[in-house]
């Protein structure tokens, strides 16, 4: 059977029943919606920046999960935390500015009047009329995760406006592919559903930047932190060691380290020079004394003449001390050296007036001239005591000078360890100091990209409502309804074992269908029940007509399985059909023409009964859930009809049934429908009268006729 069809048909079937209680829900869901409240929309819309601003560092090549990042922001939104703050702020705010009288932008009077008769009065007593702030946080110190608590019921409980399932309806999402989310939200208040949506948008900007921020604000506060620290620590260390420096009288150690190494050099190269100059005088002297021992007794008797020796020893010695400490460059414009100097050549002068005076002799014995011999003894003289003084000198600034190294040695250890500890601690300081740097160069790269969401479209008042929604649940009432009860009757008719028409009688039984008749119970078309059975028994005589055959008398065996199948409605019928086409016809009933004893349970032949001579034979046998029928009558028949009812039901008895006459009847074995419906009559036969134009039209609907006329093609 074509598939479309049979649904056409089923749902034909079943569609009053379909209408009826589609209609009748509806109509309930229209009238309890009557008084259904209107709904106010107010939407809010939020500049994220998060596809468009790359920020400080752009890198083309950088790739960033926006979708990632648009979903934590609708998670952040609708977490249960942010909505907890809303529910507190929203009561807060409505409590604070609601009134009993007339209608606000915060709450209308008949929502404020009802949430007074439910807020307990220690609640109210932590309303401050002058700081919403305030009030805030004395609603938050009385909020406790206890049952009895009102605050922590109203946001878990299933209350409007408050609870979280109310403002979980709170719908965002992203405007395409844009930087742009929509946050929107639906209620009966148009007060409290604008302030919803802006308290909603003000904690998801809050709470979204303290978590964007929170890791690099705690970085930057850690970072300064110990930044502060390592600049005390540094600045002590320095200190520490300039009060070294200046304890220990030291300004530039390796400088001042690196002089006394080069003084400490030439003071032993001007020693050894000394020496040298020393020795050669002392063993000139010690020839010229041999050569001129009365005159050198002489001078060295002369009073003047050792004070000015002495004079020469110690200016030459301060002439000496002096230019050790003083730069090679500047000892020529010391005037102090100069002054010294004068009085040395002054001395010496002197020392040479003084030989002039003491000098008798010209000549020696040997006739050597006794001026030059004095003057070279005076020169070997004075160079002696000069270097004498000199040595002296250079030996003391020697011994200083190796004292001094001696002293900066452990000194020049320690300034090395402080130092060193200063260059470590000052390698920290820069360290953190880079990474501070680093830290508020990442924060100011997230002020520039998405850490600031800026409101492009505030949320508004509104001043309509979005419409109601009262037919459209209406509508969905009736399409719900009618697929609720199509589905009922769908699984009805899958798992339904009534033979009720053409199809499923095939189908159940496995016999094919001869015939099929309306039956007398047709309240519609009471007044055509004859016409129609009369029109079902010429079908069935039509059909039958192929087994006649003259002067032969044709056996039609009419069989049930349970009683009151109609098999004697049915022989009537076609009896009066052939009668009046001039044929003879007998029925042959098993109530009344016929026992069921040895004679009929053991014939062989169509004998058991008083025969007359006549065309056709209709023999009613008793059920066969009462009595079992020949084998030899079931052979010798014409036809076979198994008379079934179709109102009933196919057993698995009535299948065990049929294949025993099937395993007994060589002529054909035929299924008859009785009291069938006149839809189904007509599926089978055709339109059963009478022919009305609603009837016709049924009638496309339930054979698909759609484009079908009524126009003949002849006259």
């Amino acid at each position: 059977m074509d598939i479309a069809l049979y649904i056409m048909r089923f749902l034909y079937r079943i569609k009053y029943q379909v209408l009826i209680g589609s209609i009748l829900i509806a109509a309930i869901v229209a009238y309890f919606t009557q008084f259904m409240p209107k709904k106010y929309v107010v939407s809010t819309s939020i500049y994220t920046g998060i596809v468009s601003d790359r920020g400080i560092d752009d890198d083309s090549n950088q790739r960033i999960d926006t979708k990632n990042i648009f979903e934590n922001i609708i998670n952040l939104t609708k977490s249960r935390g942010t909505l907890e703050k809303v529910s507190t702020r929203l009561l807060a705010t409505n409590l604070m500015k609601g009134s009993k009288d007339v209608d606000n932008l915060y709450i209308t009077s008949k929502n404020y009047k009802s949430l007074l008769e439910n807020v307990p009065n220690q609640v109210l007593s932590l309303i401050d009329s002058s700081s919403v702030e305030k009030t805030i946080s004395n609603l938050n110190q009385y909020k406790k995760a206890v049952p009895n608590n009102y605050l922590y019921g109203l946001f878990n409980w299933d209350t409007p406006f408050y609870s979280f399932n109310a403002l979980n309806a709170i719908k965002v999402k992203r405007m395409g592919n844009s930087d742009i989310i929509q946050i929107s939200y639906e209620s009966t208040d148009p007060g409290i559903t604008t302030n919803t949506v802006n308290f909603v948008k003000e904690e998801l900007i809050s709470t979204y930047n303290e978590l964007r921020y929170k890791s690099t604000n705690d970085v930057i506060g850690y970072y300064e932190r110990q930044l502060k620290l390592m600049k005390s620590k540094l600045t002590a260390m320095e200190d520490r060691l300039t009060l070294f420096n200046l304890k220990n009288k030291v300004i530039n150690y390796p400088e001042q380290t690196k002089a006394l190494a080069f003084a400490l050099f030439d003071v032993e190269k001007d020693i050894n020079i000394i020496k040298k100059d020393y020795q050669s005088s002392t063993s000139l002297l010690s020839s010229l004394d041999k050569q001129m021992e009365t005159r050198s007794k002489l001078f060295l008797a002369n009073t003047e003449f050792l004070k000015a020796l002495d004079d020469i020893s110690s200016i030459n010695g301060k002439i000496t001390e002096m230019e050790i400490f003083t730069d090679t460059k500047k000892k020529g414009e010391d005037k102090t050296i100069s002054t010294y100097r004068k009085k040395l050549k002054t001395t010496e002068n002197k020392i040479g007036q003084i030989s002039n005076d003491i000098n008798q002799f010209k000549h020696s014995k040997e006739g050597v001239a006794i001026q030059d011999m004095v003057d070279k003894w005076l020169e070997a003289l004075v160079l002696k005591v000069k270097s004498q003084a000199s040595l002296k000198v250079m030996e003391k600034s020697k011994a200083e000078m190796l004292q001094q190294q001696e002293f900066y040695s452990p000194v020049g250890t320690e300034i090395n360890r402080r130092e060193r500890e200063i260059r470590v601690t000052e390698n920290s300081y820069l360290a953190i100091l880079r990474g501070l740097n680093l830290a508020r160069l990442k924060q100011k790269n997230i002020q520039v990209t998405s850490a600031n969401l800026n409101t492009i479209s505030p949320p508004t008042f509104p001043l309509t409502s979005s419409g109601s929604k009262r037919m459209l649940l209406v509508i969905a009432a009736f399409i719900g309804t009618a697929i609720f009860i199509t589905g009922i009757y769908l699984i009805i008719e899958l798992l339904d074992h009534t033979l009720r028409d053409q199809y499923r009688a095939e189908r159940l039984s496995g016999l094919p269908i001869l015939g099929i008749f309306t039956g007398f119970k047709q309240m519609k078309f009471r007044g055509y029940i004859k016409a129609c059975n009369r029109y079902s028994a010429a079908y069935t005589a039509n059909r039958l007509s192929v087994f006649l055959k003259p002067k032969e008398t044709m056996y039609v065996n009419l069989i049930s399985i349970d009683k009151k199948e109609g098999k004697s409605f049915i022989a009537e019928h076609l009896q009066d059909y052939w009668v009046k086409k001039g044929l003879k016809v007998q029925i042959v009933n098993y109530q009344t023409d016929y026992t069921q004893d040895a004679s009929y349970l053991l014939a062989e032949d169509f004998d058991f009964y008083e025969a007359y001579p006549v065309d056709i034979v209709l023999v009613e046998h008793p059920p066969m859930e009462l009595c079992n029928i020949p084998n030899s009558l079931l052979q010798k028949a014409t036809v076979n009809l198994l008379i079934a009812n179709a109102k009933r039901a196919w057993r698995n008895s009535d299948t065990e049934y049929v294949k025993r006459l099937k395993a007994n009847c060589e002529p054909a074995l035929y299924l008859y429908l009785n009291n069938v419906t006149r839809e189904v009559a007509e599926d089978f036969m055709g339109n059963l009268p009478p022919t009305t134009t609603s009837g016709s039209m049924s009638s496309k609907i339930r054979n698909m006729g759609l484009t079908a006329s009524e126009s003949s093609a002849v006259r």
